[in-house]
């Protein structure tokens, strides 16, 4: 019974790093080469930028932004990040957008400030694991997989005490 235990807190511990090790990854190796990490949370631009998929941005200053360059933007409402082409430039940093070149525009214009960068690469399915995460069963059943991963190192520690332990 013990060695299962030992066993289980094995896998747990792998599992647990495996998982930690990723979603640290996916979140910080792209900024590592000036990529900014973003998850895409709507299917408008389903074609180059499907849903679940990571697109990673760099900076650009407003001056650097030109017609039909594909933006990546934060949504100031749920914080999800979508990807739009520039149709065309309005006063005090607005950005006329629509979700492809043949499309028609979106109704109101984006602003600069809510523009986290240049759509530079997608990676599909990659960005799920990020908005998993985001969501309340996401984070609970992680802090779950902690607190089961801890209670189970808890037990084989101290069984293993109680097996050195003379009596």
């Amino acid at each position: 019974m013990e060695k299962l235990r030992e066993r289980l807190s094995r896998i747990l511990f792998l599992f647990v790093c495996i998982v930690s090790v990723a979603l640290i990854g996916i979140s910080l190796l792209p900024r590592v080469f000036g990529y900014i990490p973003c998850s895409v949370h709507d299917d408008s631009m389903q074609a180059d930028y499907p849903p679940g998929a990571l697109v990673l941005a760099k900076p650009v200053a407003f001056s650097q932004i030109a017609v039909e360059d594909v933006l990546v933007f934060q949504d100031p409402d749920t914080g999800g990040c979508f990807v739009r082409m520039v149709r065309a430039f309005m006063p005090n940093e607005y950005l006329v957008t629509a979700p492809a070149l043949d499309v028609s525009v979106d109704p109101m214009a984006s602003p600069y400030k809510s523009v986290v960068g240049r759509a530079m690469r997608c990676i599909p399915f990659l960005g799920y694991p990020s908005i998993w995460l985001h969501t309340l069963w996401g984070k609970a059943i992680l802090a779950l997989l902690y607190i089961i991963w801890i209670a189970v190192e808890i037990e084989v520690r101290s069984a293993s005490k109680r097996r050195e332990t003379p009596t």
